[in-house]
């Protein structure tokens, strides 16, 4: 057995069967016209096309589909729109019938108010909410008085301003 060297490849081994081998065994066959560039120049605009055409084809079924998405789109809005409206047409609805009436609001306003105090403005929000105005003397009186009712527990102080009589203190309570 004779020891082999490692520099040089071991020549009862067979070459590998890679595709650039095969490619290269075939070519070493075939011949070209010699001083032909024509088709030289041809084969490399052949082998340019591929991706070419491939980046052509995808813009165009691209462009086809975003076609196709904004037809799809223009078809629905009517619908996408009917359910928004639908949608916020239960929420209101559903917000209004957890809440007490306006006559009931006011009932429970006019017991916790002190005396001196008096409601300015009282509004139902579009969401449910409740926003009130309370004209007084003492705004951390009037906010302690409204909010000592449990149905009021959750209003928090929007704003407060002074007026020629008396400070003005507004209230909200968000929809639940």
């Amino acid at each position: 057995m004779r020891p082999m060297d490692a520099g040089k490849p071991d020549p009862k081994a067979s070459p590998p069967d890679s595709l650039s081998h095969r490619l290269s065994a075939k070519l070493d066959g075939l011949r070209l016209p010699v001083g032909s560039w024509g088709t030289a120049a041809a084969l490399g605009a052949l082998i340019a096309a591929g991706p070419l055409l491939t980046l052509v084809g995808a813009n165009l079924l691209a462009k086809h589909e975003k076609r196709a998405t904004l037809q799809l789109q223009n078809q629905i809005a009517p619908r996408l729109e009917a359910e928004e409206t639908a949608r916020a047409a239960r929420t209101a609805l559903a917000n209004a019938a957890g809440r007490a009436s306006p006559g009931e609001v006011l009932e429970l306003l006019a017991g916790v108010l002190p005396a001196e105090a008096s409601l300015t403005r009282i509004e139902r929000t579009t969401d449910g909410g409740l926003e009130l105005d309370v004209a007084g003397g003492d705004p951390d009186g009037l906010r302690a008085a409204i909010r000592r009712a449990p149905e009021f527990a959750g209003m928090r102080n929007t704003s407060q301003r002074r007026t020629d009589a008396a400070m003005i203190v507004s209230m909200r309570e968000d929809a639940r």
